[in-house]
């Protein structure tokens, strides 16, 4: 018992000469100006680096397509396709999907929602024809993106959650 005693006024002691000790870290007032303007340059690029979080792989054309019909579909997709200026940080994904006997269905997402869907027949002037409804559809799309998303958040689409 003695001992745990010792042990615990020991720690205490210890701890509170710790507690009392002085800082013994030196400031240094006078540091060179170019210094200063080093990590004022190297805080202002990590800020702008927070700031501009953004994906740096954008603008892909991702193909998960199954059949001849399907591979051709997103051949001719592809070779038209040419994105708006200003259009940043999308991917664009061709679906396609089985349907009924030969036809199947094909879906252009960008980043997860769903752009153009239609059925897709195995003949070479009807893809073409989808292929260019697909690309003019995906393009109006993006071209509008930023007003699109400006209308979703704005004040009549928030509510105040009172019912």
């Amino acid at each position: 018992m003695k001992c745990w005693c010792l042990i615990v006024v020991w720690m205490l002691s210890t701890f509170l000469a710790v507690a009392q000790k002085q800082d013994t870290v030196k400031t240094i007032k006078d540091v060179p100006e170019s210094l200063q303007k080093m990590v004022e340059k190297m805080t202002s690029q990590k800020e702008k680096k927070n700031n501009d979080a953004e994906l740096e792989i954008d603008g892909l054309v991702i193909d998960a397509t199954r059949t001849k019909s399907g591979k051709e579909f997103y051949n001719l997709f592809y070779n038209q396709w040419s994105a708006p200026s200003h259009a940043r940080n999308y991917s664009i994904f061709i679906i396609e999907k089985p349907f009924r006997l030969i036809n199947t269905l094909i879906e252009i997402k960008i980043n997860e929602t769903t752009v153009y869907r239609a059925l897709l027949q195995p003949r070479t002037a009807y893809i073409e024809q989808i292929a260019l409804q697909a690309v003019e559809q995906t393009a109006f799309y993006l071209a509008n993106y930023e007003e699109i998303m400006r209308q979703l958040e704005g004040e009549d689409q928030s509510g105040s959650g009172i019912y």
